[in-house]
């Protein structure tokens, strides 16, 4: 279409020339060799930087309305996706808030019952997962409004970043003290990969090394099935063709691209990410033995079937759709 609008400028830009060298007198020769003479490259050049110009001063004066359609398109999506998921969307809600105030319990608890020595041997063990449970707390929540606003591959790769914090946690309790302080000192550094494991040994005393956060699963016994979970997440994080062509808000036809929000896809996301919170404040709240901790991480674990039984049966009334989830262990 843009190639006829410029041909069409061009034609009348000749036919105009030709007409003016006409009634000046000029000759057919004259005529044809100033046509020949003629530089359509910079006359086509020259149209693009004026129609370019000319378009952008047109859209600077409609930025605000073109901003508040946007914005009212948005909003009515959110209100559909209120209007469908809201029942789970609640129930999310609730999980993170019951998640919060576990950790909160717990600070609590062990600055008025775990005794200086006993915080002192364990103390960046505390540390660490106290920081991840508050990462992947907030991850949780930005989840939830990724759902909340369609866009289901987002939270998904969102999830990755909670799922790795939660196989880090078990490395951590699984290999002790001095691997906890060294997850924290590298903090303090420029240093990536997994420098912080070195020293982490086996059952048979010889050193495990982890280089890749494959090795980083095997060694913490990870269900094989989260691993699959976890290259789906890679996936849709990466530029890879699985994650272009099949992505969770497209569901399973490819007859259409998603280019905005999309109330499809997430279920997954919402499933996971409710099983890593879960997990991750297990592993927070067994650092010292606090029952009433104890009785926290159960109703959490519980209520990850809440998630999974509601959004579950929204999907079934809103898409028609019986098939389940992809297998993924309903703990660890």
């Amino acid at each position: 279409m843009a190639k006829d609008y410029f041909m069409q400028i061009v034609d009348d830009l000749l036919r105009d020339m030709v007409e003016e060298s006409i009634q000046k007198g000029m000759s057919e020769q004259e005529i044809i060799k100033k046509v020949e003479d003629i530089n359509f490259e910079k006359i086509l050049s020259d149209l693009i930087d004026e129609g370019s110009k000319c378009t952008l001063q047109d859209l600077r004066s409609k930025i605000f309305e073109i901003s508040a359609e946007r914005k009212a398109s948005a909003a009515s999506f959110i209100a559909h996706q209120e209007c469908v998921w809201g029942k789970c969307f609640a129930a999310s809600d609730a999980m993170y808030i019951l998640a919060i105030e576990a950790g909160n319990d717990y600070i609590r608890y062990v600055e008025e019952n775990v005794s200086i020595e006993n915080r002192k041997e364990r103390q960046y063990t505390y540390l660490c997962l106290q920081h991840i449970h508050g990462r992947i707390c907030q991850e949780f929540l930005e989840i939830l409004y990724l759902m909340k606003l369609g866009f289901a591959d987002c939270a998904y790769a969102r999830w990755r970043s909670m799922y790795e914090l939660c196989c880090i946690g078990e490395f951590i309790c699984k290999y002790g003290e001095q691997i906890a302080k060294q997850y924290y000192n590298q903090s303090e550094t420029e240093e990536q990969f997994y420098n912080w494991t070195r020293g982490a040994k086996g059952k048979d005393g010889k050193e495990i090394k982890v280089n890749t956060f494959g090795k980083l699963q095997e060694v913490c016994d990870i269900p094989k099935e989260w691993k699959k979970q976890y290259q789906l997440a890679c996936f849709v994080n990466h530029g890879s063709p699985q994650g272009t062509f099949k992505r969770l808000a497209n569901g399973k036809t490819l007859n259409q691209i998603p280019v905005g929000h999309s109330d499809y896809g997430i279920t997954t996301p919402a499933e996971h990410s409710a099983i890593c919170l879960s997990w991750s404040t297990r592993l927070y709240l067994n650092i010292f033995l606090h029952p009433e901790g104890l009785v926290q991480c159960k109703v959490l674990d519980a209520w990850i079937d809440i998630i999974r039984d509601l959004y579950a049966e929204t999907k079934k009334e809103a898409f028609k759709e019986t098939e389940e989830e992809p297998p993924c262990p309903t703990s660890t």
